[in-house]
């Protein structure tokens, strides 16, 4: 497993070169099989301060290494060797839907642990804790903003994500959160978009089908929802989807995790990295 810390900063004199500029790499080979970046979007949290998360997520080597990245910044873990899709799931865009959150963590122990027995086609990106400050206090928004109506604004933690897709060349995208009982959609649900990227609305009827959760479809990416991630990653051409799993803020109800991570296999699926 390859660790490493980035720190980005602005070139001046050099067009164009905005993002994805290290000042700072420090890399331990640990062992093989995954590598973990830290981002210092100034998103870095103790997230095992939130006692649900602590509580939910399995205690091994990758997770213990994946929560000590996250107190720095937002952390992206990487499977594959790149031969074949390249994908990126995405939990935490709101720091208290904690069942994607704690899904995307034991997804990645998995992906770890059977990575031998299970080899991945292509590449995955993971990041579990978007705003590891904000899962840590257990709250919504980071810095009073809530990041999936900001994802247009340039320096936000959400269009930083949307940089480091274009960056990677990232082919799709699943960004998962949790529903409030009794909200919108306020249960087990697929988002997608028609246009301008059809391979969304794909997207989200393939994974509705193999989780048997419904789905829907917007005709026109930002046009309910402009600040949303997954609507501006469709803009940008990166087909993208929203998968929600019923769940009270700030807590985890009984079945959601496995939901969600269910909803997550079939995005790997329907991406044919696993």
């Amino acid at each position: 497993m390859l660790i490493k810390e980035e720190k980005f900063i602005k070139i001046k004199n050099i067009i164009g070169v905005l993002f994805l500029i290290s000042i700072f790499l420090i890399a331990i080979q640990v062992a093989s099989g995954a590598e973990i970046t830290t981002y210092k979007w100034g998103s870095g949290g103790d997230v095992t301060k939130n006692n649900l998360i602590k509580k939910n997520i399995p205690n091994s080597q990758i997770v213990m290494d994946v929560i000590k990245a996250a107190k720095k910044g937002t952390p992206v873990i990487k499977f594959g060797d790149g031969d074949g899709p390249t994908t990126l799931i995405v939990a935490g865009v709101h720091g208290n839907e904690l069942s994607s959150q704690v899904a995307a963590i034991r997804l990645i122990n998995n992906l770890y642990k059977f990575e031998k027995e299970k080899p991945i086609k292509g590449t995955i990106y993971i990041i579990p804790f978007v705003a590891p400050k904000s899962t840590a206090s257990n709250v919504r928004f980071f810095n009073v903003k809530n990041l999936n109506s900001v994802a247009n604004n340039s320096g936000t933690l959400t269009n930083n994500i949307i940089k480091f897709a274009k960056n990677k060349k990232i082919e799709g995208v699943g960004d998962f959160h949790s529903t409030q009982p009794g909200g919108v959609p306020g249960k087990n649900f697929i988002l997608g978009t028609d246009n301008p990227t059809i391979e969304s609305a794909k997207m989200a009827k393939a994974i509705s089908k193999l989780t048997g959760h419904p789905y829907k479809n917007e005709y026109l990416a930002a046009k309910s929802y402009p600040g949303a991630l997954e609507d501006n990653l469709n803009l940008n051409g990166i087909p993208a989807v929203t998968c929600e799993v019923k769940s009270p803020h700030g807590k985890i109800a009984s079945g959601s995790v496995l939901a969600s991570y269910n909803q997550m296999k079939a995005f790997l699926k329907y991406s044919k990295n696993i």
